[in-house]
């Protein structure tokens, strides 16, 4: 019972490092998140730090990408980045939740 869990929790982090590195959302992160998630200015929540990342993912994605679409505290609408699809933001959520791929 126990490998069966180590064994699913060693793939579910292989798939997200493998996804997380995709060269389309780093492209997207660099040009349309960094500038304020990656020092966390006015309230965002810092690139790549999971722990600040866990209590906003716990909320689930429709009200993570609800936050995005409509705006969020200092966040404009869309964010910096009005050509996103939901699911673009979808990585970018899953990019910037995870540790900072080496």
């Amino acid at each position: 019972m126990h490998l069966k869990f180590i064994l699913s929790i060693l793939l579910l982090n292989v798939s997200l490092t493998s996804w997380a590195i995709d060269p389309f959302t780093v492209e997207l992160y660099d040009s349309s998140c960094t500038i304020c998630h990656g020092g966390g200015v006015g309230g965002a929540p810092k690139s790549f730090d999971a722990k600040v990342w866990a209590e906003r993912l716990a909320k689930g994605n429709d009200v993570l990408l609800g936050n995005i679409i409509s705006g969020f505290n200092g966040m404009p609408p869309l964010g910096m980045c009005s050509d996103c699809t939901k699911e673009d933001f979808v990585d970018l959520i899953g990019y910037m939740s995870t540790e900072k791929p080496e």
